[in-house]
């Protein structure tokens, strides 16, 4: 997805604790409002007539980034639900942010709920690799005219402006086959296709009793950069000299690889790479190809 300058202009809150943002050259518009039906109404009242459509985030406990991420055909509705009868999962949520495109139902292009469900798995996705825990669960995943693709595609654009603007988000989703995938997820996958997990961390693991070393990768021109290092019996580096465990990238298709693959690929190509204190490989996706460069 390239970027493109949509332009950004917020305001400071109002006396009822309302702050607005927009894109200058777009479509999308956002309010962030508290807990209040009275916040709510004026929105509302200031889109157009209610039903208005759109896509809401709750903050449950913004301290701990946890967030519920919604769509709806009648927000005014919705939102007014979530005051009065939360879901306990839900329950002290502080603000909410509305997102819709200035207009109401009988014009508004967020009135198509196929349009609103992408979104709404897309916003999912983006809060979870942002390290948000996201308590709503992704929806069906419908299928898109063009024009319908072309629209949430420049609306997934907007959206990655106007909340990385107002500091929700410091990660974006490019939906090119290198994206991060959620570590959670990652874990589930690996389940599913019969691994055996004793033990699960951030940046390590033991998968089939072996250790594994969880890492991203930087991006560099040459690719997803992924370092070795330190002199420790267990440290990466060591690891990968030994060729004990595995290398695990949470990104793409998920790529989990035997380190004593990498360290004879690397031996191959430089026999005194050992000898360094660290050791670079970058990671490279295509359409239809992972390479690995040393």
């Amino acid at each position: 997805m390239e970027s493109r300058d949509f332009g950004y202009l917020d305001t400071p809150a109002n006396g009822l604790d309302i702050v607005r943002a927009r894109i200058l050259i777009g479509n999308l518009r956002l309010w962030d409002i508290p807990r209040s039906e009275e916040a709510l109404d004026l929105v509302i009242n200031e889109i157009g007539h209610s039903p208005i459509p759109g896509i809401y985030l709750l903050f449950v406990d913004r301290s701990d980034k946890k967030v519920y991420i919604g769509q709806s055909e009648n927000l005014k509705n919705r939102l007014s639900a979530h005051m009065k009868s939360p879901e306990e999962k839900n329950k002290n949520w502080e603000r909410a942010i509305i997102i819709n495109d200035a207009r109401n139902s009988t014009q508004s292009d967020l009135n198509d709920e196929n349009i609103r469900l992408i979104l709404e798995n897309f916003l999912i996705k983006l809060f979870k690799i942002n390290r948000y825990k996201v308590t709503t669960s992704s929806s069906r995943t419908p299928s898109l005219s063009s024009t319908q693709s072309t629209l949430v595609n420049t609306f997934k654009e907007e959206l990655i402006v106007l909340l990385t603007r107002k500091s929700k988000i410091t990660k974006v989703l490019t939906e090119r086959n290198d994206d991060e995938v959620y570590i959670d997820e990652v874990r589930k996958t690996l389940e599913r296709k019969g691994y055996k997990i004793q033990d699960w961390g951030k940046i390590e693991a033991i998968i089939d009793s072996k250790k594994t070393f969880i890492r991203p990768g930087s991006p560099k021109s040459k690719g997803w950069q992924v370092t070795f290092r330190g002199n420790k019996p267990d440290s990466f580096k060591t690891c990968l000299e030994k060729g004990d465990g595995f290398l695990l990238m949470p990104r793409g298709p998920i790529i989990l690889i035997s380190l004593n693959i990498i360290k004879n690929f690397v031996s191959k190509i430089d026999e005194t790479a050992f000898e360094r204190d660290t050791i670079d490989i970058f990671v490279r996706f295509d359409e239809t190809k992972i390479f690995v460069i040393y």
